[in-house]
């Protein structure tokens, strides 16, 4: 009897290994799948403020890169971008990311996005903290190339007699913000960074605005200057989302965080929040897939 039980223990032991191991396997292919299965997923803005050329203007966006690959030459990735068909292209900063030692991942991606719309870029907290000896050279490289560096600056985009808007906020005016607000209390933070604003909106006239920047927590500051739509990323979906959505965590807005995914509106600014495509300091996603964002603007 006795050798009995010990053979049941023993194969309920051997079982209860299986099952733990077909377990670790299941969810190590699933955060895989989550880390590298892109997908696409379409956005809508209405406004009586869209330019009427400038209706079905589709935006593709893109954010937090962070040196991965998707696909070889990041073919998936560029053959997503293509199929959706966007009349320009937005990144919104971590293109790069400071663990790693080059930027092949990202000149190759924004190679072949040049390819397929003209390109905008601003920098994110990633880029920062990479030497200045390295990161500066990466900046004119992607100059070179033919993206528009949009730190701190504004360009129209004309089309048919009209135009809209493009403006930028680079990450160096937002942390020194944050630096200053660090230092010196709650308040000075955002009295900072509206004034850094201020500066840069006396470069944009009364058009349609886009806004691209990288940090979403400081959507008020950035509501204050009227832009029409705000794009944004860096709070990476909340890395692992709860069945309704919520994210877990985001730098910045900490647990359970508001704003990691789709639109977010102050006054008559409408900002949306990429989930992004790579991983950095967690490696995984859960219920999370790295995103390209398409938005169309209506009429």
């Amino acid at each position: 009897m006795k050798k009995r039980m010990t053979a049941r223990r023993t194969l309920t032991a051997a079982a209860a290994g299986t099952v733990a191991g077909v377990t670790a396997y299941g969810l190590y292919r699933g955060l895989k799948y989550c880390n590298r299965a892109l997908v696409a997923t379409e956005y809508r803005l209405r406004s009586e403020r869209v330019p009427e050329a400038f209706g079905g203007f589709r935006i593709a966006h893109i954010s937090d890169l962070q040196s991965e690959y998707f696909g070889e030459e990041q073919r998936e990735l560029l053959e997503m971008v293509r199929n959706g068909n966007p009349d320009i292209i937005a990144i919104t900063g971590d293109l790069v990311d400071r663990n790693h030692t080059d930027f092949m991942a990202a000149l190759k991606a924004v190679s072949g996005l040049l390819k397929i719309a003209p390109v905008y870029y601003v920098n994110g907290n990633h880029e920062l903290q990479i030497r200045q000896t390295r990161i500066h050279p990466f900046y004119e490289e992607l100059k070179l190339l033919g993206v528009h560096v949009m730190f701190d600056r504004c360009e129209k985009f004309e089309k048919d007699g009209s135009h809209i808007n493009i403006m930028g906020v680079a990450e160096t005016s937002v942390y020194a913000a944050k630096e200053i607000g660090w230092e010196l209390g709650t308040g000075f933070e955002s009295a900072v960074l509206l004034e850094k604003l201020r500066d840069i909106c006396e470069e944009k006239d009364s058009a349609f605005t886009i806004m691209l920047t990288h940090e979403p927590q400081y959507l008020t500051d950035y509501a204050a200057t009227n832009a029409d739509v705000i794009l944004s990323g860096h709070a990476h979906g909340g890395q692992f989302r709860l069945p309704n959505g919520q994210g877990l965590y985001a730098p910045g807005q900490g647990v359970l965080p508001k704003m990691t995914s789709g639109f977010h509106i102050e006054g008559r600014s409408a900002m949306l929040v990429s989930r992004g495509l790579g991983n950095s300091v967690f490696p995984f996603r859960l219920n999370n897939r790295p995103e390209v964002g398409f938005l169309t603007l209506k009429r």
